[in-house]
């Protein structure tokens, strides 16, 4: 028992130096984002990019435009686009909802800002940090974007990437935070398609069919 004892400590003791090993590289990444790349180009920039009522004319276009081609040609490659469309603000709406309610509210992170000195803060926020809701839905959107037009998935993921970026440049998400939103949207969109092909085998989810 005695032997299990230590054991168990030196294991507890390995599990605290591992978390505070990756603690300090969470705060140093987010400083060397945060402060040491700040310019007043990206001061302009990445707060315009990060907020999501600026790129909500693009998204309803986006959508619109997969709406109405997909009615033109429902003939033939219609019904692949309107089945993008609904699946894209359902999982969205579904996985932001739940991320908000669920996991910050269950995990209440403290945002770098209220923690941390001399942060460069650009934007509000709110809501527990972690996860970030942005890069999370940017992850979905990504996901399901690369599923259906898989020629511009470098397109697609360097949107995510952008968005992910322009949080911790904005002062308001550590890199983990990004970084699990990356990792949950991703398992969220996937999880989706795949029940969408197991239950709804008629619904087309894919790429655009061969000529």
């Amino acid at each position: 028992m005695g032997a299990f004892s230590r054991v168990l400590a030196v294991d507890f003791d390995v599990l605290h130096d591992i978390l505070a090993v990756l603690i300090s590289w969470d705060i140093q990444t987010f400083f060397m984002i945060n402060l040491g790349a700040s310019n007043a180009v990206l001061d302009f920039l990445f707060p315009i990019l990060t907020t999501t009522k600026n790129w909500l004319p693009i998204y309803v276009f986006g959508v619109g435009v997969l709406l109405v081609r997909g009615y033109r040609d429902r003939q033939n490659d219609g019904k692949r686009l309107v089945a993008c469309a609904l699946v894209l603000v359902g999982s969205v709406a579904v996985a932001d909802q739940l991320s908000h309610r669920l996991l910050k509210e269950v995990i209440q992170r403290a945002r770098p800002y209220e923690v941390l000195a001399d942060v460069h803060k650009l934007v509000g926020s709110g809501g527990g940090s972690f996860p970030s809701n942005h890069a999370l839905n940017s992850a979905v959107i990504a996901v399901i974007l690369s599923t259906f037009f898989p020629r511009l998935r470098l397109l697609w993921w360097s949107y995510a990437a952008i968005i992910g970026l322009s949080r911790i440049y904005c002062g308001v998400h550590y890199p983990s935070d990004v970084l699990g939103g990356f990792l949950i949207g991703t398992a969220w969109a996937y999880l989706v398609l795949a029940s969408l092909r197991r239950l709804w085998p008629q619904i087309p989810i894919g790429p655009p069919p061969q000529a």
